[in-house]
């Protein structure tokens, strides 16, 4: 399994148009158990993104299909990183 961090932003279209903006946010994320992803830690954050999703998935084409799955609905826009533990780059680096 591979971790990954997606930050999401609301897209500012759908601030307009969606009176149940919460609900269409919800389908969204429906995106990751639909792909067999388990588990979804997500966050509310103050900044630049609105919140941020850290997830395991089997694989990076996973991560893809997810990625693309949440920005195909038109609600959020995304942005997504693989990580590693700190303790295995301090490992990588030396």
């Amino acid at each position: 399994m591979a971790t990954f961090i997606m930050a999401m932003s609301i897209n500012p279209g759908a601030r307009k148009q969606h009176s149940d903006l919460s609900r269409q946010i919800n389908e969204s994320l429906d995106v990751f158990r639909e792909n067999g992803i388990k588990e979804v830690k997500l966050y509310a954050t103050m900044g630049r993104y609105d919140c941020l999703a850290v997830f395991d998935a089997i694989d990076q084409t996973v991560a893809f299909r997810v990625a693309g799955g949440i920005n195909a609905k038109g609600i959020l826009d995304t942005e997504t990183w693989p990580v590693i533990p700190f303790e295995d780059f301090e490992q990588l680096i030396g």
